[in-house]
């Protein structure tokens, strides 16, 4: 401890280190720490500075940029509103054309008098075979050249062309529209202006076929509301339109055409061009397939393209624009998805606030794009302020500071002077404690400040000289405890270990007279036990009997069947009646039980229950000859083994009933078939088959030979050489049913010497093999028969005695039926009465 309290750097050592004076080195500290102190306080005030100007720039910029992006959504939103009504304004117009179309369709059959214009004097055929009205109509009259003029054509034309009352107006008031017109489900078109349709578009233009029609057709639009094109380039040079069409219904709700308005962008293409905020910010739309309908030139500047490049009604992707982020791509997608926003972009190296908003009925996308640093500019100008006055701050601070200092040091010499003479005493002291001599004390009298110091320091001396002998006295008992814990922990791990290597191989063993001295020997091996002996319930279950020991006095025991009774004294009776673990640490003492001559080196024991199937079948006897060599962790971790054990005993158990009752069946099975086969041999007197290369016949005797009885009695295949007796080699198959030999087959080779092969040989089993299957099952079917066959007979006895209901007429039926049944016996029926009872 006094080693590595010398080495803790010590305050101002650097002074104590030199041949000052105390005086002097009292003033230099002082003024040292006054310095520091100022220096820090200053720094303090600057860093606070700092993070106050830091915090009031970040709030200027952030209410700054608010001010900025409400500004931004107030332009975004007022410019969108103004769009919102352009298309608002023809969406209502052309509802308005369609709802005038419809009503007078409904009153069809009471305007069609062709008294204001009547298509069956208006209407010629032209040579190229359409039809054509006067160039001074109002309207354009077109009808295909393979379309007759039938009187419904006729009565429509006439109704609808009663609309130049209204529409004409409409074109004058409304000038961004270029054309009005109606195309009919009989193919017929009615355009506004006239413009002499008949010649501008082919003699079989059929209108129904038109984009713009099957928009609006019921399949299309079921909901009957105005459908918006995408926008394109006028063939007529009317730069970028857009087509609004709507299906045209009549009173009984019968579709009967379109009606439809091509409008010109030009208007739009002006509003978004004169949008500006701030000096070079511009606005751009989109429609809902991302194709541009109006960009300005700022905006072909900034993104360093041209309009021959990007033409309005192109889609705006990466392709034409390759310097701009896939950020920019998704909010233009954002836009003219119905989604609406304000959010920053670098673009072309410059930040740039860009707001976006939907336009409402036709799905477009208004885009507002304009540098942040043009919305930002009061932000700027307010951080300049405050940089300035923030140098004017550090400024003043310095004086304060040096004017600090100066002062510091004419107080740090006054001080000095009244505090050498008692500091000396209390300094030798601390410098001692310091350098580890914690029995150290000031011997400092007076009653002041300096006086309680000095008692603090010798308090303080004692009261850690006491700490640190209380700390070294907990360490080491932590360390102790941390090691036994280790030890314990290490030990039942080992144990668990143990008892899965035990596990699994008691658990390979099925035969219960082996299992049990394998569990007794190897646990006895693996964990050191003076003796392991295993009991098992009888019967009964009034004893624990003995079963297996691994001891020399268990070996004693097990010769003389050793017993306890259950719920006796013993720990193993105590632990098979109860079904819980038992520990005696001296069994000697323990009055719940007796000293066992055959193992007097006992000095622990503990007994574990046997539980199967939530039963109690015996115990597990483990003995030690230490005392108290068992503990409630010992008793849980071979517990674990416990169960084990018995799961495997039990195994065991349920192995050795099913084999025995395997072997029963099969003894009993081949019992009955073999004497089912030996009576149907003597019901059919079938010997046997014979067959030869001159053909078969039936065997009118058995044949007995000594190599047939050989190959029956031993089951298998007997091969034959070629000796005096037989002239070529052959082969002796025994036909086996279910183990039992039911016939044999004895093939005889041609070829004197062509010995067998084992091809041959193996196709010969195979041979027998099925042939025992299909002998048995024919047996089966004409047993199955001959049963069926008895019971028909039965029953037709039956029904026949049982239709007659006199005594004599009964009998005599019975007679002869059982006479016709079984011809050539004799049939007598008679009465025995014994006691007055019939028999």
């Amino acid at each position: 401890m006094k080693n590595s309290s010398r080495q803790r750097p010590q305050p101002l050592a650097w002074l104590r280190s030199r041949p000052f004076s105390l005086r002097s080195k009292l003033i230099v500290g002082n003024m040292l720490i006054t310095f520091i102190a100022i220096m820090a306080m200053g720094y303090y005030v600057y860093y606070r500075t700092q993070e106050t100007n830091r915090y009031l720039t970040t709030q200027l910029d952030q209410a700054v940029r608010q001010k900025a992006e409400e500004k931004l959504s107030t332009v975004v939103n007022e410019r969108a509103t103004q769009l919102d009504t352009f298309f608002s304004d023809k969406d209502r117009d052309l509802n308005f054309i369609g709802s005038t179309i419809h009503n007078l369709l409904s009153r069809e059959y009471l305007l069609d008098s062709g008294t204001y214009w009547d298509a069956k004097t208006s209407l010629n055929r032209i040579s190229a075979g359409s039809w054509d009205n006067a160039n001074t109509d109002t309207a354009s009259v077109f009808v295909p050249g393979n379309v007759e003029l039938t009187p419904s054509l006729v009565s429509e034309l006439n109704t609808v062309i009663q609309t130049d009352a209204t529409i004409p107006h409409l074109l004058e008031v409304n000038p961004e529209i270029i054309a009005i017109y109606f195309g009919g489900t009989l193919k017929e078109t009615v355009y506004y202006p006239n413009i002499d349709l008949a010649n501008v578009v082919p003699s079989d233009f059929d209108v129904t076929s038109r984009p713009w029609f099957t928009a609006a057709a019921p399949k299309e639009d079921p909901s009957r509301a105005v459908v918006w094109s995408a926008p394109y380039q006028d063939a007529a040079l009317h730069g970028l339109v857009i087509t609004a069409s709507i299906p045209v219904y009549d009173g009984r709700g019968v579709f009967r055409g379109v009606a439809a308005m091509d409008i010109q962008l030009n208007t739009i293409t002006d509003i978004v061009s004169n949008i500006t905020i701030g000096s070079t910010g511009y606005a751009f739309l989109v429609d809902t397939d991302d194709r541009l309908i109006a960009f300005p030139a700022a905006g072909y500047n900034d993104f360093q393209t041209t309009p021959e490049a990007l033409p309005l009604g192109e889609i705006v992707d990466q392709q034409k624009l390759p310097g701009l982020s896939h950020e920019f791509f998704d909010l233009i997608t954002k836009s003219s998805s119905g989604q609406s926003g304000l959010t920053t972009l670098t673009i072309g190296g410059v930040e740039r606030f860009v707001a976006y908003r939907p336009i409402g009925g036709v799905g477009y996308g208004l885009v507002l794009i304009v540098p942040s640093q043009e919305m930002l500019t009061e932000s700027i100008a307010t951080r300049q302020q405050i940089a300035q006055e923030t140098q004017r701050t550090i400024f003043i601070s310095l004086l304060l500071v040096s004017l600090l200092l100066i002062g510091a040091s004419v107080a740090s010499i006054g001080l000095a002077n009244a505090l050498t003479a008692p500091l000396r005493g209390l300094t030798e002291t601390a410098t001692k404690v310091t350098a580890g001599d914690l029995e150290a004390q000031a011997d400092v009298h007076t009653h002041d400040e300096i006086g309680t110091l000095a008692r603090t320091l010798n308090t303080m001396t004692s009261s850690l000289r006491s700490s640190i002998q209380s700390l070294e006295q907990r360490v080491a008992e932590r360390t102790a405890d941390l090691e036994t814990a280790r030890l314990i922990s290490e030990k039942r791990v080992q144990d668990l270990e143990t008892i899965a290597e035990i596990s699994s191989v008691v658990t390979t063993e099925q035969k219960i007279e082996t299992l049990l001295p394998l569990i007794t020997r190897l646990v006895s091996q693996r964990f050191d036990f003076y003796h392991v002996g295993i009991f098992l319930l009888d019967v009964t279950r009034q004893y624990a009997v003995l079963h297996a020991a691994n001891s020399e006095g268990g070996q004693r025991m097990l010769a003389r069947r050793h017993k306890l009774e259950v719920a006796s004294t013993s720990i193993v009776g105590y632990v098979a009646n109860s079904g819980q673990a038992r520990i005696a640490l001296d069994v000697g003492t323990d009055a719940v039980f007796f000293d066992n001559p055959d193992l007097p080196n006992t000095r622990s024991e503990m007994a574990l229950p046997l539980i199967s199937r939530g039963l109690t079948i015996g115990a597990l006897d483990v003995q030690s000859d230490k005392p108290g060599a068992f503990t409630q962790m010992d008793a849980q971790t071979l517990g674990i083994l416990a169960d084990q054990i018995a799961t495997a005993i039990e195994n065991a158990r349920l192995f050795e009933q099913a084999q025995q009752a395997l072997n029963e069946s099969q003894a009993l099975y081949s019992n009955v078939a073999q004497e089912s086969w030996r009576a149907f041999a003597e019901e059919e007197s079938v010997l046997g088959y014979r067959q030869t290369l001159a053909g078969g016949n039936r065997l009118s005797a058995p044949i007995e030979t000594d190599e047939i009885r050989d190959a029956m009695n031993r089951g298998s295949v007997l091969v034959l050489q070629p000796d005096e007796k037989r002239d070529g080699p052959e082969i002796i198959v025994p036909v086996k049913l279910r183990g039992q030999v039911i016939g044999t087959i004895r093939a005889k080779s041609p070829v004197r010497d062509r010995p067998w092969s084992q091809d041959e040989i193996s196709l010969a089993q195979a041979v027998a093999d099925r042939l025992s299957l299909a002998l048995e099952n024919a047996r089966l079917i004409q047993d199955s028969q001959r049963q069926a066959l008895k019971e028909q007979t039965i029953s037709e006895v039956t029904a026949k005695i049982g239709s007659s209901i006199d005594m004599r007429n009964v009998l005599q039926t019975a007679v002869e039926e059982l006479g016709r049944t079984i011809p050539g016996s004799e049939v007598i029926i008679r009465f025995d009465s014994r006691n007055g009872k019939d028999k």
